[in-house]
């Protein structure tokens, strides 16, 4: 009897890792299942795509805040490309504790690592969002001269960006790692308020400094955007 050969087929190509900065973009917008896999498999380069995300969302943000800033001329349009990505980092610090402690709560197994990944993946979705959004604001911004007006136009920019975020995270449900998100869709509540009052901690963010970029006064947001309105 003669043997026969079974044909050879060539290997399946593994697919491309997931910590390239244009692979994880892509994925952050396109397949956030990929990113949830990414998130889940906790490898050791799960640290180096919390940091390129973290990269693009601070990049995004000084291209949003210099539109916006361009408002009132470009020492603010210098000033708000600082303070913007300062906000929103402030923010994520600040509030990545009840990030991780409502994921429990709620019955989520995050580590701390994946939280970190999680928080930094939502931050570049806001973003990448707000520099999708930032050419309406810098026509705004350059094309008139109604303070109320460009607040307002500021503030629903971010809340759109922030309501694309929280769509991401209700995507990622395609993994079992994030299936409960209860506690989760209730931090971006909190990320918001934080976030309203670390703007109001840094003002001025729209007019021309007087005593130097920051402000030693208290006050609630609610009251610094009603007497900015």
């Amino acid at each position: 009897m003669s043997e026969t050969t079974m044909p050879q087929t060539d290997p399946i190509p593994a697919p491309p890792c997931e910590t390239d900065s244009g692979n994880i973009v892509t994925a952050l917008l396109k397949s956030p299942e990929r990113v949830a896999d990414t998130i889940a498999g906790e490898d050791r380069n799960l640290p180096a795509t919390s940091a390129i995300l973290f990269a693009v969302a601070v990049a995004c943000h000084v291209v949003f805040g210099l539109a916006i800033g361009l408002f009132a001329g470009w020492p603010v349009a210098i000033m708000d490309a600082v303070k913007a990505p300062l906000v929103a980092v402030c923010s994520l610090l600040l509030c990545f504790p009840s990030l991780y402690v409502f994921a429990c709560v709620a019955g989520s197994p995050l580590t701390l690592a994946q939280t970190l990944a999680l928080g930094c993946s939502c931050l570049a979705m806001v973003g990448l969002i707000l520099v999708g959004l930032a050419p309406v604001g810098w026509l705004f911004a350059v094309s008139t001269d109604s303070v109320p007006f460009i607040v307002i136009l500021a503030l629903i920019l971010w809340l759109v960006a922030v309501m694309f975020a929280a769509r991401y995270v209700g995507k990622l449900r395609a993994h079992t790692l994030f299936q409960r998100q209860g506690g989760i869709k209730l931090w971006f509540l909190i990320l918001v308020v934080v976030t309203l009052q670390m703007t109001t901690c840094m003002r001025p963010m729209l007019a021309k400094p007087t005593t130097g970029w920051w402000t030693t006064q208290k006050q609630f947001f609610l009251s610094h955007f009603g007497s900015t309105l």
